[in-house]
């Protein structure tokens, strides 16, 4: 069976179960209200014993529609016996303080009503009811779940996310969280410092803290600044047009109507200043990229960095002493040195790279570099082999011999003589042969490959063809990763390995062709990730285009379906 089948007729069938069960299992709140506020304290906590009896074993509450995943943590917070987040029909500060935080959510990358924001404020509004001075219990039993829920969700979504990094499917998975996380937020609820709680559940990464600092930084001055996204279809009126894209940059701060030059060159200047910060190339011009960076509202580039801070709860919670990191959407690749005299992960190395094409993505992974292979063969993959190669051989053979390319039969021997192959039989359904490019500075990996172990079969190398390390649009591979700085890539990871492999000796093999492995004494850890937004230690944000739409997708798994900006992106 087609193990996405077998997923999807499991889920199904859980998802069946758990439909059934809060159907049966549905908590519908009736008023119940009280005149003294003495009695709201006894009767509240009579009421969340009534909801509590009536749960779905220990794992799961439902009151009126509200599923409350976290409900086997309840008792490790509250023992049932106080309220914790009200008393006599009033909020407590620590109330005060989690509707605060829930309230402002975003500033943490999350969404408030994901922690029941909504409802909560509309509960505590009705506490007590002014003209008939009556307290409402139930708003005070109701409110009093649904805090605790918020406070379990928010801190266990702070510490590693809302979503399966793997699927991108929202996942409610306590085994893959601190083993901590509870007595954390309990020591912060005893203690009344429920922010350092939640602080502490976050992910210690640098990177994780400056995009944090930089998006709230983002948000709170363009409070009263809005642009939409500029639509490209159909354009029929160039006037119109110009005026709506003068209005974006001047909306962004792009466009300068000081300059003392015409209104072509104002728009063309503005235009290059807003590539510049999405890290287009600065042509002035209105291209494909500069569109689709055109087509970002204000509340998309926000949700693209929440999705950069979701990615950051993904990763590990400490890195190795020494590792590099390859991004995706920004084309790059850093290689981190842990410095123990400053005690903070240093850059060793920043080099440009090329990744993948949108329809040839390069797939997200953790690995590690474990030798260099020095003037490698480039064994063609099938699908290059017959979408790309074999059509150019049917028309001249001689394209082989022009690309340096040699044949192999399924022996595994080289084909002398190619007129002895039957060229026009070959298609997509019958390819007898393999095609392997001959060591040599034409050849497409380069002179040096640095593997990796992957199921992807994806390595990183250095390429023949360096003219798209001079371009700002460097998604251009089948999945494989190019690298600029090779040289000082293999440098380093001899570094301690000099007195058997000296300088010298790699600077030998790289200058004479003949194929040389060599085994590394210090492993690499490499990850290769996709973050769409990031900011430096002094808080430059830097916004790149969702290339593989990925953060999209995540975008339309986490807010809600009839949600403006989810359905408007959608094509």
């Amino acid at each position: 069976m087609n193990p996405y089948f077998k997923f999807f007729i499991i889920t199904s069938v859980c998802l069946f179960a758990l439909l059934s069960c809060k159907e049966d299992h549905n908590i519908q709140t009736k008023k119940i209200e009280v005149r003294k506020s003495q009695n709201v304290n006894d009767e509240a906590l009579k009421l969340l014993s009534d909801y509590y009896s009536k749960s779905i074993g220990d794992s799961l509450l439902v009151i009126d529609s509200d599923s409350l995943l976290t409900y086997r943590f309840f008792k490790n917070i509250s023992g049932g016996h106080q309220l914790l987040f009200s008393d006599k029909g009033k909020l407590s500060p620590l109330a005060d303080s989690l509707l605060y935080i829930i309230n402002n959510a975003r500033f943490y990358g999350l969404i408030p009503n994901d922690y029941h924001a909504l409802k909560i404020n509309l509960l505590v509004s009705s506490f007590f009811d002014k003209k008939d001075s009556l307290y409402n219990v139930t708003s005070v039993a109701q409110s009093e779940v649904l805090f605790t829920d918020a406070c379990l969700k928010f801190g266990a979504h702070l510490n590693r996310g809302r979503l399966n990094s793997d699927t991108l499917l929202k996942e409610w998975n306590p085994k893959k969280l601190d083993s901590n996380w509870v007595d954390i937020l309990k020591r912060g609820i005893e203690n009344k410092k429920l922010r350092t709680a939640f602080d502490s559940l976050e992910p210690k990464h640098a990177g994780y803290h400056f995009l944090k600092q930089a998006m709230a930084n983002f948000i709170i001055e363009n409070e009263n600044i809005n642009w939409d996204s500029i639509s490209f279809k159909n354009v029929a009126d160039t006037l119109k047009l110009k005026e709506a894209l003068k209005q974006r940059l001047l909306n962004t701060g792009d466009y300068n109507d000081s300059l003392k030059v015409n209104d072509s060159l104002k728009l063309a200047a503005a235009i290059k200043s807003f590539q510049k910060k999405l890290n287009l190339e600065p042509d002035g011009k209105l291209g494909k990229y500069t569109k689709q960076a055109l087509s970002l509202s204000k509340e998309i580039i926000i949700r693209q960095m929440e999705m950069a801070l979701e990615r950051w709860r993904w990763e590990p919670k400490k890195y190795p002493a020494r590792y590099a990191i390859v991004n995706i959407p920004s084309a790059e690749i850093n290689v981190w040195e842990y410095d123990k005299k400053q005690k903070i992960d240093t850059l060793v190395l920043n080099s440009r790279v090329v990744v993948g094409k949108p329809e040839n993505p390069t797939p997200i992974l953790r690995s590690k570099i474990n030798y260099m292979l020095v003037y490698p063969y480039w064994n063609v993959p099938y699908s290059i082999a017959w979408k790309e190669i074999l059509p150019m051989v049917k028309r001249d053979t001689n394209y082989l011999h022009q690309k340096n390319f040699e044949v192999i039969n399924y022996k595994g021997e080289v084909v002398t003589n190619l007129g002895s192959l039957n060229w026009k039989k070959f298609s997509k359904n019958y390819l007898p042969v393999k095609f392997r490019q001959r060591i040599g500075n034409e050849n497409s990996l380069g002179i040096c490959k640095f593997n990796f172990n992957n199921k992807y079969g994806v390595y990183l190398h250095d390429t023949n063809s360096k003219k798209y390390f001079k371009t700002f649009y460097r998604w251009q591979s089948h999945g494989c990763i190019r690298l600029e700085r090779f040289v000082e890539l293999a440098r380093f990871l001899i570094r301690d390995d000099t007195l058997r492999l000296p300088y010298d000796t790699l600077n030998a093999y790289f200058a004479r062709q003949q194929q040389q492995q060599i085994n590394l004494r210090k492993p690499l850890p490499i990850y290769v990730r996709y973050f769409t937004a990031s900011a430096d230690s002094e808080l430059n944000l830097k916004v790149n285009l969702d290339i593989y739409r990925k953060d999209e997708q995540m975008m339309h798994m986490l807010y809600p379906k009839n949600d403006a900006l989810s359905t408007s992106r959608k094509k």
